[in-house]
């Protein structure tokens, strides 16, 4: 496990870290109003000029540094409501994201990398069957001969 970078804010830090939230009632998600990532989580920039991701800066605030990641219970990433926020490894967020359905399905053609599609793999495993070999196959669809015998013995692709 990678620990986080610790966060030492100045008082003027958490000042202004507390001015760019929207802070609404006691059970809403509280949104940072500054900048933020692709993904749509906050980031903040201290006086030594360090970056954090707002969440873990509102939990470190409130709650103390922690090795652990700081996770949202409201899968909201610009909130910063510390009521929201808790410490936990990446395994358990993982495992929260499957237990509440807001895990993405990136199996086969969905995959944003994926060469082939669900019918090109049921069309490999028919040219497999009626003689083929792998690597004219790994030709043919621009893939490698390990791929198409991944495929083949249902190692990989294992949902089609």
């Amino acid at each position: 496990m990678i620990t986080p970078k610790p966060i030492k804010l100045t008082e003027a830090d958490i000042a202004r870290f507390w001015s760019m939230v929207d802070k609404r009632g006691p059970d809403d998600c509280w949104e940072w109003t500054g900048a933020r990532s692709s993904g749509g989580y906050g980031t903040f920039h201290d006086c030594h000029d360090s970056r954090f991701q707002t969440h873990r800066v509102a939990y470190v605030v409130i709650n103390g540094d922690t090795e652990l990641e700081v996770l949202h219970d409201c899968d909201n990433p610009p909130c910063c409501n510390p009521a929201h926020l808790c410490a936990g490894t990446q395994k358990e967020n993982i495992r929260k994201c499957h237990a509440e359905g807001r895990a993405s399905d990136r199996k086969g053609e969905k995959h944003g990398q994926a060469k082939l599609t669900d019918d090109d793999v049921r069309e490999v495993r028919a040219l497999y069957a009626d003689g083929w070999l792998q690597r004219e196959i790994a030709e043919e669809y621009g893939i490698s001969q390990v791929r198409v015998s991944e495929i083949c013995r249902g190692k990989a692709w294992k949902h089609v």
